[in-house]
């Protein structure tokens, strides 16, 4: 932390909010940017992500996960897409390809990026090998000005550098072309009746962001910057399942084994549109450089 700066406001000041396993977390006393420090290591993080997607306990309702994610997803393309208007459309961190798949029924030509193995198989049996990109985004990977829209749901929290990579986004997406990120949003209400507890608290989450301070990190990039709440279309079942297997607080991981063990089967598979307490950004019109 020795002579670090915001890398939002340029404030030095900084107070210590608690800690991640044995990270701090750290805030920017201007724009209360959040932050963990030191940043985990390469190798702490690539032990999280080669089985992330099964230690959601997810497997036995695969089919209720992804029409979930898929009725959220087309809710999300809804608000950038305009009939007849589609392109190229990459999604970092493509997951299971829930979204692509969706992008994909728009008429999108789609691409993925996903590092996880569990990932990477899913996606190129649904998609092609050539269609999914198994590496880190790096500057030079696609051409400039190539993607007419690119996706990050639940990816930006996890940069370590956002800057560079900001840069990188811009390079390869077209003058006109449409920016959407879903991440968690310190000023939501989950994060109001949690505090330490809030489940988007992990290790592998690196940055978090509010609805403010990310609307000036991004208006450095972009003309149009739109910031809203993000609601998604989620069961009990579903949130209970990936707490109980992913929550590194056992008082939630307890709650969540009760729910599961005692709550109706209707009412536990029964889906809302709630918000978790993440937001919904979309950019557009690239600043030029």
């Amino acid at each position: 932390m020795k002579n670090a700066k915001c890398l939002i406001c340029g404030s030095e000041d900084f107070l210590q909010r608690g800690n991640i396993s044995v990270h701090s977390l750290m805030e920017c006393r201007g724009c209360r940017l959040q932050f963990l420090d030191p940043v985990p290591d390469n190798k702490c993080l690539d032990s999280i992500y080669a089985d992330y997607y099964k230690t959601w306990n997810l497997d036995d309702f695969q089919h209720e996960v992804s029409a979930m994610k898929a009725e959220t997803f087309r809710n999300y393309l809804s608000q950038i897409h305009t009939d007849g208007a589609c392109g190229r459309l990459l999604d970092v961190g493509c997951a299971t390809g829930e979204l692509l798949s969706v992008a994909e029924r728009f008429g999108y030509d789609i691409f993925g990026i996903e590092i996880s193995p569990y990932g990477i198989k899913q996606c190129r049996e649904l998609f092609g090998d050539n269609k999914i990109q198994d590496s880190y985004l790096k500057k030079g990977d696609f051409p400039d000005d190539y993607f007419d829209v690119i996706t990050l749901s639940d990816v930006f929290e996890h940069i370590a550098n956002p800057r560079e990579f900001l840069d990188i986004l811009c390079s390869i997406l077209k003058p006109e072309g449409t920016l959407m990120i879903v991440t968690p949003d310190t000023s939501s209400w989950t994060m109001g009746i949690s505090g330490r507890l809030w489940p988007h608290y992990k290790t592998e989450h690196l940055f978090y962001y509010n609805r403010r301070n990310i609307s000036k990190l991004l208006s450095g990039y972009f003309h149009e910057v739109n910031v809203q709440l993000s609601h998604k279309a989620l069961s009990v079942q579903y949130v209970a399942n990936v707490l109980n297997g992913y929550s590194n607080n056992r008082l939630i991981k307890s709650a969540a084994a009760g729910i599961l063990k005692y709550l109706p089967k209707p009412l536990r598979v029964r889906t809302f549109k709630i918000n978790i307490g993440e937001m919904f950004v979309l950019c557009s019109h690239k600043l030029r450089e």
